[in-house]
């Protein structure tokens, strides 16, 4: 995908007439329980997404809600807002956010609390994927470094889309973590996205997406080569910015439609 096409679509969607601050909001609340659904349904919860609702919404848990899918919703949640404060703040990543962010993730399902956000004393192995290593315990620091130094001196020279995938996938061949890898690399990819305006991006999590998303994913990770990776998220990234547009285009027809009405 030419990434120049979506640059040109976020300037449609911030030159159109603004919805209101209570129809943002809504939008907003809608996006931030579909991250927390579809990112731990990609790492293999069984939740349903009326059930992530409701325990975020209400406190209510429902019948058949696994324990641990519970508390991962809770955490997940809070990790996300932590992120929104980090974009909102203007803050610069660094281990330390990191590290504060995977402990949000996990904090209520680590076999050891004191542990959550550490990074990894133990060898890694991606289960069921073949020719991807993770980094060794003894360098973690070292390419975690590489990583924040990546984000600040190439990143800013990448397309905003092309950023967040390639952070996304760098560290998650780092996978610098026990627990909460995929959720914390999620978390990342949609701090790039919405530091530089884009809206809250979701992988779905429908068994065939989970698994184009982790196949491409392993590709990218196999080869060195992120473009495949680059060019799904660039997909999922274009189809928000286009529901986004249709939102506004929906929402400005049915004002003048009112105005019709009241103009009779």
């Amino acid at each position: 995908m030419d990434l120049n096409i979506l640059s040109d679509k976020l300037k449609e969607l911030k030159s159109s007439r603004p919805l209101s601050k209570i129809q943002i909001d809504e939008i907003n609340r809608e996006k931030r329980i579909e991250h927390v659904w579809t990112s731990i349904v990609l790492e293999g919860a069984s939740i349903q997404k009326y059930q992530v609702e409701s325990i975020l919404e209400i406190g209510y848990t429902l019948n058949e809600c696994y324990v641990k899918d519970i508390l991962e919703t809770l955490d997940l949640a809070n990790a996300f807002d932590y992120m929104e404060e980090l974009v909102l703040c203007k803050k610069s990543i660094t281990q330390d956010i990191i590290r504060e962010l995977n402990k949000l993730v996990t904090i209520k399902t680590s076999d050891h609390i004191e542990y959550a956000g550490e990074y990894r004393l133990n060898e890694a192995y991606p289960y069921g994927v073949e020719g991807v290593i993770y980094t060794r315990p003894s360098l973690i620091f070292q390419e975690m470094g590489n990583l924040v130094w990546w984000i600040e001196e190439i990143g800013p020279s990448l397309h905003p889309v092309h950023f967040a995938a390639e952070l996304h996938q760098r560290f998650v061949s780092i996978h610098p973590f026990v627990d909460g890898n995929g959720r914390t690399a999620r978390l990342l990819m949609e701090f790039a996205l919405t530091s530089n305006g884009y809206p809250i991006t979701n992988i779905q999590p429908s068994k065939e997406k989970r698994l184009e998303y982790m196949e491409t994913l392993a590709q990218s990770q196999r080869s060195g080569n992120v473009q495949p990776f680059v060019d799904l998220v660039a997909r999922y990234v274009d189809e928000e910015l286009d529901f986004r547009i249709n939102l506004l285009k929906l929402n400005e027809e049915n004002n003048k439609k009112l105005e019709e009405i009241r103009n009779k």
